[in-house]
């Protein structure tokens, strides 16, 4: 996590208002010392968000989200730490550490804030373009392909007259440089010196817009028979078609639990506007790192549903790994008779491609289905190329992926199970006895995890709340040997001693840049615990004394677990049960 100086993100967050930024989100109503609303991050009926003026905290009590106005960006935006502070720091009008003493860097930064605003100006007056009587043709064409009014409008759809200078003579009216469009893929150097002309022509017009709702780059396509069929903008300083995806900044604020990813334009267009609003498209290219990790922000899994066609199941089967290296869980969903999403969501609706959806494919399921493309299965030749393949990529599934695939190959190749395991190189045997319960008691008991968290929240709150708590704690800690499950919370705590050693009253908000969003939540949960500590020294005793006892409940029970299989450990867990009678 890269560092900022504290002075310098103390004056962001002073200029950050948690209660103005959220409410952006939901609406909060004041209700004793917090402001509450329906959380912006799960769903819900009964507002469960709150939000405390004085230290500009927030916390969910129902999805238990929590932090400051950092972590409250990383989750409604989808932002990285890096991402966070840096569009705070954008919306507060501040400059960046490293961009204070560096001409060059806030140069570079115009540049940007120009380009931006061309793109800006431009998707307006594609749009407006669109919508005139000289954008009939172009309407014409929409209306053929399913697209209606409310969708031109949500997606900005424009259009790109047949000329070779409209947009430009537009853009220079509004005191844009011939320098400023080229910069921003919006025109292309002429062979004059002086001269450049529009990059578009004669075209229906989609603005690609990034998480941050700003217009970033423009996809172009023909309406006849022109090639290339569609048209992109190149990279650019604020655009790289590898690192962004069409339509993701639709899915701001949403709890997600899939994404659908496409390959063009119009199959977003068409199963958004079927009802379908979680799709996205790759922009032009190959489906990248970058763009696998942007989905990952968003959704824990991931459809692919690319053409049906032999080019759109290759794509496919090139964009499963890197989706799954990123930790997603991918599917495939299988379009009938080569048509694409949105032939298909056009043809026959929303349920029809929801029952597709259903019927997804797992991505090891789809790379066997993929191994029989072009072998007719009715050929005892076939068969047997196939049967080869698919058990030599079987051999390198996890046991419980061959346990559920064997079956299947068995019945396509018509070869027994066993001629299929011994192809794969596989044995079976018989389930080994478990020789002990899961050692990993802290983490694997709920009920045990779930008293220590509770523990630990209420001693940090004693922590935060008194400078006097801290110390006694902190030494009660050391002298019974306890520590937080949590690891993270033991380095808050020193970092809260390092500032009451200094003679300085620690902030909150900034302590918790240095940690991870769910170390954050605790805090954020703990703070919301102070006003309700009447003694924090007794308090924190209490809860130090709690966590003893729950660390060696856990231990007893690891130690019964071992006795209760012949390890000869019954000394060391009666002197355990003697020291548990005695807290």
């Amino acid at each position: 996590m890269p560092l900022f100086p504290d002075s310098w993100l103390s004056e962001l967050l002073g200029k950050s208002d948690l209660v103005a930024i959220a409410s952006e989100y939901t609406q909060l109503m004041p209700k004793g010392r917090r402001l509450w609303g329906c959380c912006p991050f799960h769903s819900e009926k009964t507002p469960s968000f709150s939000v405390t003026p004085d230290n500009q905290l927030y916390y969910c009590f129902g999805c238990h989200a929590g932090g400051s106005v950092i972590q409250f960006m990383m989750e409604a935006e989808k932002l990285t730490y890096t991402e966070a502070v840096k569009s705070l720091a954008q919306r507060a009008g501040m400059e960046l550490p490293e961009e204070m003493d560096d001409q060059k860097l806030r140069s570079e930064r115009a540049l940007k804030e120009r380009m931006y605003a061309a793109c800006k100006e431009a998707a307006m007056f594609y749009h407006g373009l669109l919508l005139s009587e000289e954008g009939k043709a172009a309407q014409q064409y929409l209306i053929r392909r399913g697209v209606d009014s409310h969708t031109v409008k949500s997606f900005g759809l424009g259009f790109a007259p047949e000329s070779w200078d409209r947009l430009t003579n537009h853009m220079f009216s509004k005191d844009f440089t011939k320098e400023d469009l080229i910069a921003a893929g919006l025109a292309i150097r002429g062979k004059s010196k002086d001269g450049c002309y529009d990059a578009f022509r004669n075209r229906v017009i989609f603005p690609i817009i990034a998480q941050n709702r700003r217009v970033i780059g423009f996809g172009a396509r023909t309406m006849g028979k022109d090639i290339p069929k569609y048209l992109n903008t190149g990279d650019t300083p604020i655009f790289n078609k590898r690192s962004h995806l069409y339509a993701l900044n639709m899915q701001k604020g949403k709890k997600l639990s899939d994404l659908i990813m496409v390959e063009g334009y119009m199959d977003v267009i068409s199963l958004h506007q079927s009802g379908i609003d979680n799709a996205v498209a790759s922009l032009g290219t190959a489906l990248t790192q970058q763009q696998a990790r942007l989905i990952k922000r968003y959704a824990p899994k991931v459809y692919i549903s690319y053409d049906g066609d032999a080019a759109g199941q290759n794509a496919t089967l090139r964009g499963l790994d890197i989706l799954a290296k990123e930790g997603l869980d991918v599917r495939v969903i299988l379009i009938p008779n080569g048509q694409d999403p949105d032939d298909y969501v056009r043809q026959n609706g929303k349920e029809a491609y929801l029952s597709l959806k259903d019927k997804a494919l797992t991505l090891n399921g789809f790379k066997l289905d993929h191994l029989m493309w072009e072998l007719d299965m009715n050929s005892p030749d076939d068969r047997e190329t196939y049967a080869k393949k698919a058990c030599a990529f079987l051999g390198t599934l996890q046991p419980v992926e061959q346990e559920r695939y064997t079956p299947l190959l068995a019945r396509r190749t018509g070869l027994s199970e066993a001629a299929i395991l011994k192809q794969c190189g596989l044995i079976k045997t018989p389930p080994e006895n478990r020789t002990a319960p899961n050692r990993n008691i802290k983490e694997n008991s709920p009920v045990l995890r779930a008293e220590a968290s509770k523990a630990e929240k209420e001693l940090l709150a004693c922590m935060l709340k008194s400078g006097d708590a801290l110390v006694l704690a902190i030494e009660e800690m050391t002298e019974k040997g306890v520590r937080f499950c949590y690891a993270e919370l033991m380095e808050v705590a020193e970092r809260l001693l390092v500032e009451r050693t200094r003679g300085e009253e620690a902030d909150i908000r900034l302590l918790m840049c240095g940690f991870s969003p769910q170390t954050a939540e605790i805090i954020s949960a703990a703070a919301g615990l102070c006003e309700s500590i009447e003694d924090p020294q007794t308090a924190a005793l209490e809860c130090v004394k709690a966590m003893g006892k729950s660390a060696l409940d856990a231990e007893i029970k690891e130690l019964a677990g071992r006795m209760a299989v012949g390890e000869d450990v019954k000394v060391k867990y009666m002197e355990l049960v003697k020291k548990r009678a005695l807290l």
